[in-house]
């Protein structure tokens, strides 16, 4: 984990400590369940074979241990999809660090993509370099900015940031200065032979220091690094198909701001000036509705609520570890545990997540099924 301070012209790094990021695969499936485009067709079908495809590469060692990956089934496959793996991973890693480290609480906080902002928040650029998600805290609104490459080396993690983390930092820096110093942290996802890693940069802030897990201070400064927050820099080689760029060559050098710049110059018509945009929480509504729409029925009911939806083993790759439940409820459920509580009812029998509708269930295929009181037990708050 990395802390930055940006005093123009200069952004300094320091490394200030290490530690084990709980991931729960029922979150990352989850979130990734809700990544789309609202306006395409959705069918259940094809998420239910997302979520087949993504959980035969990834697995955890128990409900919310450290993310794993089928890693000679990733470096063999087509780079579309090593991409699709990446980015889930990186959404999942992000969330992951949000519930860590500032104690993020899906159940109590909202979280939007800068892709769908609610008409509502005013004042953020719709064009040019933005974060992927927004975090709202009790102390205010946190941008975070997923990224994450492949690493061929033995060693997973780099002794130091590399050219592309600074790069995207001094992208964060400026969008962060254009919208009054807003607060934003970053997670940059390494995936190699020897499993999956993250690296973690946070503002130099003292409101985070009492939000940060004392296993992963280190009792003396890390290394330190200096760059100027305005360079000629190359361009990101970023994959079209994710973020997560191999070790092929960079293009040549280019100006900074070339690509920002383009891309704010572009004329918008008119039309897509004065078309009201919808509410991305009805959207999100809708989504659900229709992921309800086409799911199969199932014989159940969750606190007396019609649920649609089947398990599905991950077994793309071989036999499956693993086994997950993607369902839909009818209705919006009480409330929900927070995810430390959640974690700690399910004893490692299995990982859930409930947020909205939307119910996730990873368990082992050496386990049984948990029953539906089971699931309530676990996923919700005391009456």
């Amino acid at each position: 984990m990395w802390q930055f301070q940006v005093q123009e012209p200069v952004v300094t790094v320091t490394e200030v400590g290490q530690g084990e990021l709980p991931v729960g695969l029922a979150r990352l499936i989850h979130i990734n369940a809700l990544a789309c485009d609202h306006n395409r067709v959705l069918d259940y079908r094809t998420k239910q074979l997302e979520v087949r495809l993504l959980a035969s590469y990834l697995h955890t060692a128990g409900a919310g241990g450290p993310l794993r990956v089928d890693h000679r089934a990733f470096t063999a496959s087509s780079r579309h999809i090593r991409g699709f793996v990446a980015e889930s991973s990186g959404l999942g890693m992000l969330t992951a660090a949000g519930e860590a480290l500032f104690a993020w609480d899906n159940t109590a906080h909202p979280l939007h993509s800068f892709d769908a902002l609610p008409g509502s928040m005013t004042g953020y650029q719709n064009d040019g370099i933005r974060p992927d998600l927004l975090f709202h805290l009790p102390g205010g609104r946190v941008a975070g900015e997923a990224r994450g490459r492949h690493r061929r080396t033995k060693t997973l993690l780099p002794k130091r940031p590399l050219a592309e983390q600074k790069n995207r930092l001094q992208d964060l820096a400026r969008w962060s200065a254009a919208h009054q110093d807003h607060d934003y942290f970053m997670s940059w996802v390494w995936i190699g032979r020897s499993g999956v890693a993250v690296d973690i940069f946070l503002p130099q802030d003292k409101r985070w220091d009492g939000a940060l897990d004392v296993r992963w201070k280190r009792q003396s400064q890390g290394h330190q690094w200096r760059f100027p927050m305005h360079e000629r820099r190359r361009r990101p080689s970023e994959d079209p198909f994710g973020q997560m760029p191999t070790d092929e060559p960079e293009p040549p050098l280019i100006p900074p701001s070339a690509t920002d710049t383009l891309r704010t110059m572009l004329p918008v018509p008119a039309a897509a000036r004065t078309q009201p945009m919808a509410d991305p929480l009805s959207r999100t509504g809708r989504l659900v509705q229709r992921l309800y729409d086409t799911a199969p029925e199932l014989d159940a009911e969750f606190v007396g609520n019609p649920v649609r939806g089947t398990w599905v083993p991950a077994d793309a790759l071989g036999p499956a570890q693993h086994e997950v439940l993607l369902a839909v409820l009818a209705k919006q459920p009480p409330p929900q545990a927070g995810v430390r509580e959640r974690l700690a009812r399910a004893e490692g029998r299995f990982d859930a997540c409930l947020d909205g509708r939307l119910l996730t269930v990873v368990r082992s295929v050496a386990e049984p099924p948990p029953s539906w009181q089971d699931l309530e037990e676990v996923l919700l708050s005391p009456a």
